[in-house]
């Protein structure tokens, strides 16, 4: 699992964020901020997009190793993962060891209830695309509700509200494309 809460105080601290105003600019309490940073607590997508653009970098920023050297494979037992344990869901990257990418492909693992966050959100990336891999996934854009099944996918402007929603009796995997940094 990546250590989230190392780089998320790094960054505050660089831009002189005090716990609270990191929290005022990301609508979430300095209570849970503190527990992301002592790698108590886990971010929803929508939660560490949030966090992301408050701190003025690209989410991948959290995945990112720079050390790395450029790989063309990743094999799936490399791959990095966040586990959000109030979202039920895993976010893996799935082209972490190429700099510079153009865009950034993500699998999305949303256990039965499990979602993307509480609320819609947006962010400021522009285009995303998204394909059902398994299950039965509800996707609210911009206020209307989309049911979505094996296969089904959505190309969308992600300025606008969105939420990814697990509905049905197993597991669902998301394969999530957004712009790269």
């Amino acid at each position: 699992m990546i250590n989230l809460g190392n780089k998320i105080k790094k960054l505050r601290e660089e831009a002189r964020f005090s716990l609270r105003d990191l929290g005022e600019k990301t609508k979430l309490s300095a209570s849970f901020l503190s527990q992301l940073e002592l790698g108590q607590g886990s971010p929803s997508l929508a939660s560490l997009e949030n966090i992301a653009s408050a701190l003025n970098v690209h989410i991948t920023y959290f995945f990112d190793d720079p050390a790395r050297e450029d790989s063309v494979v990743i094999r799936k037992s490399e791959r990095k993962k966040i586990y959000s344990q109030g979202s039920k869901a895993i976010i893996q990257p799935l082209a972490y060891k190429l700099s510079k990418k153009k865009i950034e492909p993500f699998m999305l693992t949303l256990e039965v209830g499990g979602e993307s966050g509480e609320h819609p959100y947006s962010s400021h990336h522009g285009e995303e695309f998204g394909i059902i891999i398994n299950g039965k996934v509800s996707f609210i854009l911009d206020g209307k509700e989309y049911t979505l099944g094996n296969g089904d996918s959505v190309y969308f402007n992600s300025t606008k509200p969105h939420k990814w929603e697990n509905v049905g009796k197993k597991e669902a995997v998301i394969l999530l494309v957004i712009p790269g940094a």
